[in-house]
């Protein structure tokens, strides 16, 4: 039983955006910039939490929710969450959902939840959109669709990666999002003030926002099963070769990007015992980055792998390369049977 306190309810802001969208970049550089105390929850897809080590100097006031979609399974979960940040009294809450997850149900489930209103009050919800990507992802992942037709504010990331494109996506996202205010980020920067100023969510108080997401998903649920999505980890408590693992990485995108909608991954070096970062989204690879300092808890490899249409024999396929790239042990890329015929 949630307790109604005379107390004022702490704004909310969603942070949203399609799987390797840049949202917990942006998010980490909006702790580090903004003057308030800001408290972080972030959603996760899979049976490893990843994300929340990402966020830098916030340790304290980050939590996570794993294994699911707030928008749907979390609900009792996130409620309960709220209730231990509001304790600490932030000055702002911002949730970081699953890149799979559609806003609609989320926004109203804040209003429509009498327990959850008296805690916060949303007054925001920003869309990340990967610059290099935001044709493919609008015309083949409804998801992506979904999360900018209920944001109000849209940052597009990545535009460093491909400066040629960030004019043409901004005239892409004024059209599929009207009305949005559209900036593009600076290195996964922006102006936190603007990140945070409240905006008018006219719609959250609307019950067809939660009736059609549900005619959609088909009653309660999963949406990950639902649209077909699956989620698979993987760990070892020993080091690897950063290097063999990035090229690993870079192989099996290649193969079926399409497919791999998302690949991220901490690993410990094990020359080393520096942790970093491995991710990719569809064919896109980012460069190995060490966390900053040594993250207590980060031990051995950790992957998180999001597939759609996959098949049980090329994830089982995709797993045995991964382990056999993580035993081996020299400075020479692994031997090509590493990811031959993994499809």
């Amino acid at each position: 039983m949630v307790r109604v306190s005379t107390r004022k309810a702490i704004p909310l802001h969603l942070l949203t955006g399609f799987l390797g969208s840049g949202k917990t970049t942006l998010l980490s550089a909006l702790l580090r910039r903004s003057r308030q105390r800001i408290a972080v929850i972030v959603n996760e897809i899979g049976e490893i939490a990843l994300d929340h080590w990402l966020i830098e100097s916030a340790d304290e006031d980050v939590m996570t929710l794993a294994s699911g979609c707030v928008c749907c399974s979390l609900r009792d979960d996130l409620r309960a969450a709220l209730e231990r940040v509001v304790a600490h009294r932030p000055a702002r809450i911002v949730v970081e959902t699953t890149g799979l997850a559609d806003p609609a149900p989320i926004l109203h489930g804040l209003v429509a939840d009498r327990g959850i209103s008296a805690l916060v009050e949303p007054v925001g919800c920003v869309a990340a959109v990967d610059a290099s990507r935001a044709e493919d992802l609008l015309a083949t992942h409804a998801e992506a669709r979904r999360q900018l037709e209920l944001c109000d504010r849209i940052v597009l990331t990545k535009g460093d990666l491909a400066p040629h494109r960030v004019s043409a996506v901004l005239e892409l996202l004024e059209r599929a999002a009207p009305g949005c205010d559209v900036r593009a980020a600076e290195h996964g920067e922006l102006d936190p003030d603007w990140l945070l100023a409240a905006a008018a969510l006219p719609r959250l108080t609307d019950p067809c926002i939660a009736g059609e997401w549900l005619h959609h998903h088909g009653g309660g649920s999963s949406a990950m099963s639902a649209t077909g999505v699956a989620t698979h980890a993987f760990s070892v408590d020993h080091g690897a070769d950063v290097g063999v693992l990035h090229l690993w990485l870079q192989l099996v995108t290649q193969l079926d990007g399409p497919r791999l909608l998302r690949i991220k991954g901490l690993v410990e070096d094990r020359a080393t015992s520096v942790v970093h970062v491995l991710q990719a989204a569809g064919r896109s690879v980012s460069p190995p980055r060490p966390l900053a300092g040594l993250r207590a808890g980060v031990r051995g490899v950790r992957f998180v792998v999001v597939e759609r249409g996959l098949g049980a024999v090329a994830v089982a396929r995709l797993l045995g390369s991964l382990r056999e790239a993580v035993e081996v042990r020299c400075d020479a890329p692994p031997a090509s049977s590493a990811t031959e015929g993994w499809r």
